[in-house]
This record gives C-alpha cells, structure tokens and sequence, in this order.
C-alpha cells in the first residue's frame, strides 16, 4: 500500500489529472467525510500461473487468479484494512483477499494492492473464463466495523498458447477485458502542477502494441482551427498499460497516452517578467475544441469540449454525477480505423469501470 501525500500529488503528472483528491473541474479541495475509490484508477487483472494445483505433476496446465490495484481517498482510521470478495460466473464465492491500508486524513491518497498468486501452486487458481463479480469492503476491528465500498464485474477471457501437440494443450493464457475504456477519454487542467498557468491535458486508451510518441500525434483545433500539435510543441507519452503475464505479439493490450500542449494553457496568473506572449490561454478564448490524434499517419481518436464564457470548461457532469473522482472530465471519444484491431465497441454500455457504467454516458 502506497500512500501518497498532497506535496507529492504536485508535480505527478499521473496523479493530478485522474486521481488527484478533487472534484472535477474544481480548484479547491473538497471535504469528503467518508472514503472514496477513485474508480478511473481500479485496474482488474488475471494473475496467470504455469502449474494448476489440482494437476501438480501435470506440466503446461496454466491457471490463474485475481489481481488489481485502486486509489482510495481519505478519510480511513486507524485499523483499517479492505477485503475483495470475488465470486464466480455461477454466483458462488470463490475467493476473498485482504489488503493493508494505513490512516488516511480527509484529502490523503494511498494506492491499494489487491494480492495475486503467492505461488505457481496456489490453491485459489482456476481454468474457468467469463463474467466474475467482485465487491470491495473496508474493515475496521476497532470499531466493528464492516462497509462496502464498490461492487462490480470483470470479464476474464483466454488464449490458447503452444502448438497443437497434447503436451500444450492445458495451456492457456488469461486476460480481464477492458475494452470498455477505448471511447472514456479525460480532459483536466493541470493546476496542481502549475497552479499560476496550468497545461490543458488529455487522455485517450488506445488497444494494440508497438505505440510510442512518433507513431501517435494529438492535434488541438479550436472553433476549427489549429492551435496546438504535440509533433510541434507538446508531449504524448503513455501513462498505463494493462496487458497479458506473457505478453506476446497480438495479445490483448491496452494503453492510456496522455498529451499536452506546452503553449496550451488555461489562464495565466503568473507575475514574473515572463508574458507568455506566444502561450495561448484557454480563459481568454471561449468556444468548441477538438482533439484529433493519429496512429500511423492516420485519423484515430477524436473529441470535444467546451469552454464557456467565463473561460472556463464547461462541466458535463459526468465525474461528478457518477461519483469517478479525480479533476478530470470524462468525454466521450470517437474511436476510428482500423489501428486498435478487433474491439468490443457496445462493451461501455454494461461494463464501464467494472460493471458500473456511466450514466448519461454515450459514445460517439
């Protein structure tokens, strides 16, 4: 268990934009009286093993269990602890895990680990795919106390790995869906990291491996016209992966990249001798914008959104009405090509964020 700080929050540029302790848009902290998951940052994973306990002698017999990891937002007392119950496609319990965490302050962030194989032999591995539930629970001896805190569903998968020889053929590699992410993308300013003049920050998942920044190429377009390239003056870099244990080529993958413009900003408050006279300020420039990025030279991803009169962007509601945390807004993206390869494009409909879907949420 990780826990993090407020002074370490700035300067993250992972962390202030999907999982700082704010609300969304917002530029004050907020007071929150109970804990919160931020649930951008729950990943699910299938933790694949190279023996199956109930064939110990049997060599090639792959299984797997769960894994993960969260962001949890203060406050949590003393003694505290989670459990993860996780049952199986049937509806019946399968396993529970339990994870530390320490005392957090109203505002601290910690990350929590939820365990995954302690061996190639663990006797909570299993060879069965499909639709698993799972629900987290904080605990507390102290004060008996027992609180769910999220409740969910994953989608576990497999691929068939070796040749057709009978030696290969219990082996299998396991993977937890996501392509429910490909069209939720985020849009926040970066004011926990430049307060006085914050970057406008995006970020998109893409599926598929081999992506690095010269292969992708975000453009910033405002009432139609290009304001920003980050092949000219900006950073695309990836920010989170999710994959398979093995990970070889065309095994589902999937990546978040995060882009910015550094004469894109959202206001300028800084007294120094430096005028950013070639910076262009979002608060002084009202109206629509899109992001359009490339993959290999072709059109991608595209996305909206809208700054208001008052320079500042207008709000949809999405982060806060679905209780996501963070200070980014969540925005539908335009997933486009063929780049991203074969995808579940209705997955987001039942499956977002692990079986909590967004409401008032459509794809493009």
């Amino acid at each position: 268990m990780l826990k993090i700080s407020l002074k370490l929050l700035i300067g993250l540029s992972l962390l202030t934009g999907l999982i700082a302790p704010y609300s969304a848009l917002a530029d004050t902290p907020l007071a929150p009286t109970a804990p919160q998951i931020l649930k951008s940052t729950l990943f699910l994973r299938a933790d694949r093993m190279v023996r199956y306990w109930k064939q110990p002698n049997t060599e090639n017999y792959w299984s797997w269990v769960p894994t993960g990891s969260f962001y949890v937002l203060g406050p949590i007392g003393t003694g505290s602890k989670f459990a993860v119950d996780f049952t199986l496609p049937d509806g019946k319990p399968w396993t529970t895990v339990t994870a530390p965490v320490s005392a957090l302050e109203p505002n601290a962030l910690a990350r929590v680990d939820i365990p995954g194989s302690d061996s190639h032999m663990d006797k909570r591995g299993i060879l069965e795919t499909g639709t698993f539930g799972f629900k987290i629970r904080l605990l507390n001896a102290l004060n008996n106390t027992n609180e769910t805190i999220l409740t969910g569903k994953f989608h576990v998968g497999k691929l068939h790995k070796g040749n057709a020889l009978p030696a290969f053929k219990n082996q299998f590699e396991y993977y937890v869906d996501q392509d429910w992410m490909m069209p939720i993308g985020y849009v926040w300013l970066d004011w926990l990291k430049d307060p006085n003049d914050p970057l406008l920050r995006v970020a998109m998942w893409f599926k598929g491996e081999g992506l690095n920044d010269t292969k992708l190429a975000a453009y910033l377009l405002y009432n139609g016209k290009q304001i920003g390239s980050t092949k000219e003056f900006g950073t695309a870099y990836k920010a989170a992966t999710l994959l398979t244990n093995g990970m070889d080529t065309n095994d589902p993958h999937w990546e978040r990249w995060e882009f910015s413009w550094g004469k894109v900003r959202g206001w300028n408050t800084d007294t120094s001798a430096n005028n950013w006279a070639d910076t262009f300020f979002l608060a002084k420039n009202p109206g629509e914008y899109e992001i359009k990025v490339l993959r290999d030279g072709k059109l991608a991803r595209t996305t909206k959104f809208i700054v208001g009169a008052d320079g500042k962007i207008v709000d949809n509601g999405l982060v806060a009405n679905n209780k996501i945390g963070g200070i980014a807004m969540i925005v539908p993206v335009k997933v486009m090509g063929n780049g991203d390869g074969k995808w579940n494009p209705i997955a987001w409909k039942t499956d977002a964020f692990y079986g909590n879907p967004l409401q008032g949420f459509n794809a493009p």
